[in-house]
């Protein structure tokens, strides 16, 4: 029976130190690990001029910073690795906004440009001509409507002025036929007055 009770108080001490170290794990889980280090030095004891820490918590305080500064020092690598595909990155888009930039000017120059007759010349010059052709058509137009305007002009002045000789040749004529007739009838009144 003593054999029982040893062997069922070294469980409960077994399962208290056990809980205790669970319970010690989950307070330290739950603390930064500055947090850890203030607690392991609140509770430890003192001893003249030292602090006596237990091992357990030590090596609990031990194995949280390890593995802190191996977490540290994986994100501290995956942070390495973002920021070199971030150069690369920036490098790359560097690259495509200096084509982009040079596509740009070469479309801004052909926009601003045109071919005529196989010679490249820019907008504002092909503008001036352009309106040069256009104000010269334009001169060109109104010189030849004067032109046309004064030929007819002419052309119905002479019109009229043939008609006027028209009729004047045709009052001309009657009057000319008038005397032809009179002129004839006296020649066949001289011709019947000498037959008789």
């Amino acid at each position: 029976m003593r054999f029982l009770s040893l062997l069922l108080t070294a469980m409960i001490v077994s399962q208290s130190i056990s809980f205790a170290q669970n319970d010690l794990k989950a307070r330290f889980d739950s603390l930064s690990l500055k947090g850890q280090f203030e607690y392991v030095y609140d509770k430890s004891e003192s001893y003249e001029r030292y602090k006596v820490v237990k091992m357990s918590t030590l090596n609990l305080l031990k194995q949280n910073s390890i593995d802190s500064i191996d977490i540290y020092k994986t994100e501290l690598k995956t942070r390495k690795n973002e920021i070199v595909e971030l150069k690369n990155t920036v490098v790359s888009k560097d690259e495509r906004i200096k084509q982009l930039s040079d596509d740009l000017e070469a479309t801004n120059t052909s926009k601003n440009s045109m071919m005529i007759l196989g010679s490249e010349i820019s907008k504002g010059a092909y503008s001036s001509i352009m309106w040069g052709l256009v104000f010269g058509l334009l001169a060109l137009t109104t010189v030849l409507f004067l032109m046309y305007k004064r030929s007819n002009s002419v052309t119905n002045e002479t019109k009229h002025r043939l008609n006027e000789v028209e009729e004047e040749f045709e009052t001309h004529r009657k009057s000319a036929l008038k005397r032809e007739q009179k002129l004839a009838r006296e020649l066949m009144d001289e011709k019947l007055k000498h037959k008789f």
